[in-house]
Formats: structure tokens, sequence, C-alpha cells
């Protein structure tokens, strides 16, 4: 047993109790972050995937790290954020072939980790419902979850402030394998404290686990008066657009519609858009006129 050294409150004469359990260190787990274009996962794309495999208690980790191109320009706003910029992703991997990349350095076996996870979990299961990969099975751990349940009481369970709380970092850069890292040290910070599992039942028990099949997309019809947007879906068929964007005129495109989620009661259409040259998402509530080709 040893003692918090960053006692708060009430929690001063907390202790934690350090597991020697067989089962936790017989598992490969992967803590992992994403970097985006911007936060609404149907709308945006991964710019970077970043991820630490390790086993508690052992001395090495095995690190996963690309940029990947998001076949789009990054926001300004948001490179603010991150510092990723569409030059620094011109000549990377597509999310495809990364995505297959990460999925075999994860290995079927392992339990993912990361901080606010169902943000990269719509992420991921959003970028290989686009792209038709399948979902990876692994089973997915929150560390808000795990800190929220350990640690009830704190001010803040963002990354930045749990790092500060318990001295493993000062500030963040919002790189996606740096920020892997913080939750590879937060979790095994906080690992301490599970009581002693012996099987995987009892630690999913204590645990909540998440899966890629639950990113918050839906996938439904469109409403009757697009039907022909829906015509065009089915048969491959272009449809010449006016879409109002973000703080722009509107814009005459033309599109061919792949696919439809519902997220948060707003319809997105996935389409490949003739005047970009890549797949778009557009908003349906922000497409002013339509019509087949």
């Amino acid at each position: 047993m040893f003692v918090n050294r960053h006692p708060k409150g009430d929690n001063a004469a907390m202790r934690w109790q350090k597991t020697d359990s067989d089962y936790l260190q017989t598992i490969d787990f992967v803590a992992f972050d994403t970097e985006t274009t911007g936060i609404w996962a149907p709308a945006n794309r991964i710019v970077e995937i970043g991820a630490i495999k390790f086993r508690l208690g052992a001395p090495t980790t095995s690190g996963f790290r690309e940029l990947v191109n998001p076949e789009r320009e990054i926001p300004a706003e948001v490179v603010q954020i991150h510092g990723i910029t569409s030059s620094m992703v011109r000549n990377a991997r597509t999310v495809r072939r990364v995505l297959e990349d990460f999925f075999a350095f994860c290995g079927a076996d392992s339990i993912l980790i990361a901080h606010n996870a169902m943000f990269d979990i719509s992420f991921v299961g959003c970028e290989c419902d686009r792209v038709g990969l399948p979902l990876a099975e692994n089973p997915i751990i929150d560390t808000v979850d795990v800190f929220r349940r350990r640690r009830p009481g704190l001010g803040s369970y963002s990354l930045l402030s749990l790092a500060r709380e318990f001295k493993l970092a000062s500030d963040q850069n919002h790189r996606a394998a740096d920020d892997a890292a913080l939750v590879w040290k937060l979790f095994s910070l906080i690992s301490e404290e599970f009581p002693d599992f012996k099987t995987e039942g009892d630690f999913k028990r204590h645990v909540p686990f998440y899966h890629l099949s639950q990113w918050p997309g839906e996938e439904r019809e469109l409403p009757d008066q697009y039907s022909d947007i829906t015509l065009a879906m089915k048969e491959n068929l272009a449809v010449d657009i006016v879409y109002a964007a973000n703080n722009r005129p509107p814009e005459y495109r033309t599109i061919r519609p792949r696919r439809v989620h519902y997220l948060r009661s707003t319809y997105y259409i996935s389409a490949y858009c003739e005047k970009a040259r890549s797949e778009r998402t557009f908003r349906l509530d922000r497409i002013l006129s339509f019509q087949l080709k």
C-alpha cells in the first residue's frame, strides 16, 4: 500500500491498494488518441492517430504514430488546437490504410483505452463505415469513467486537468501520440487502486467497457421529400445542389450521394463532390435546392 502523494480535501486519508493481479498483467492494453478536422465525426475526418501498447508493470512499451491525409483542408481554427496543417498531411496515407495498420498494431485480443472515449469511437467508427472497413471488436475503456468512479469530486476530468492533478504534465500539445502517452500513464497510475481481479468477468463488472459498434451515428432513410437523393444513392446518380456552408455564400455543386447518417437530430450526407474531387459530407438542412442530373 502507498499513500496518494497529492491529497485533496477529504481524500487526504485515501490510500491506494496496489494490485498484484496476475490477470491484469496478462492483458495487452492500447492507449490511443485521434486528432481531427473538427468535432462532429460525420462531417469531419481524422488527421492523426497515436497509440501506446503496454502491459501493467512491464518495463517496455511499443508505439504507433501516423498522420492521416483527410483529403480536405484542415480549418485554421483547428490547426490552432493541434498544430497539424494541411501541408503536413498532404503526402500522408489516407485513413483506410492507416486504420488497417492501427488495428493490426492493436491486435484482436487487446483492450483499448481512450480519454472521453466516445469522441474517438465516433471518429474511428465513422471512418470505418465510410471506407467499408469492418469494426474491430476490442473492448474500450474510458479513463474519464474510471477516474470519476475512483476519484469522485475532482473539479475537472479533462485529460490536462488529470495530468496536472497527478503531476504527470503541466500542459498539453494535443498531438495524438503525446495524448495517448498521458492516457497510458493515467491508467497505469489508477490501476494501482484496482482490486485483485481474477477473471475477465470480474474486471468487466468493475470497469465499464465500450465498443466501436457504439459510435453514435445512426443510418436512416431520408424524409420522403428527398426521394430523388435516395434514388441517387441507390443508383449512383449525380445530383446538382445549392449548398450553404458556414459563413459562405451558397455554392452550386454536383455530388454523388453515398450514405446518410443521423446525428443529434441532423441528417448528414456523405457524397463524392465533383468540385472537390473527393468525398465530402453535407448537412441536409444546408442543401437549399437539389435536382437529379
